[in-house]
């Protein structure tokens, strides 16, 4: 919260030494963005709170991390002011084809009209496209290996 509010008074001062006003400006000034990645040490009500306070404060796009289900994301989306400018960030560990599109599964990859549909503005993917590409090449190795899914444990003779 000290951070959004150290750069919101950036801005503002910002916006003051230059005379401009943030509505004359074209869409073309400085937006704060406000993330909060407490949901696995804090709880999902922690992160409803920060969001709020961030919204409070005046950032212009707000979006909480690693949110574990669509219930959540909606869960979020609805105690912010519908003018809020929201972002779903999504993390995923592999690809699982069964969750893709589907918002099944405890943790889905969203598609653009799922994200649209919970009222998000927003997506970002970051490196999930990354993670999904060594989650395939992590499955593959272990069938070279002749290890299964699960099996992380395996003692014996990599090949590698």
């Amino acid at each position: 919260v000290e951070r959004v509010r150290g750069a919101i008074g950036a801005r503002d001062l910002y916006y003051e030494q230059q005379q401009q006003q943030r509505t004359n400006d074209g869409g073309k000034g400085t937006w704060i963005v406000a993330r909060t990645d407490c949901r696995m040490a804090y709880g999902f009500d922690e992160v409803i709170e920060r969001c709020l306070r961030f919204e409070e404060l005046g950032a212009e796009i707000i979006y909480a991390e690693n949110l574990q289900s669509v219930e959540e994301y909606q869960q979020l989306r609805d105690r912010l002011d519908s003018r809020t400018v929201t972002m779903i960030a999504q993390v995923q560990e592999s690809l699982n084809v069964d969750n893709v599109g589907t918002g099944a599964g405890k943790k889905p990859l969203l598609t653009l009209q799922e994200i649209a549909e919970l009222g998000f503005d927003l997506a970002l993917f970051g490196v999930t496209p990354l993670q999904c590409v060594v989650g395939a090449l992590d499955a593959t190795a272990k069938q070279f290996l002749g290890r299964s899914k699960d099996d992380d444990n395996h003692q014996g003779t990599t090949g590698i």
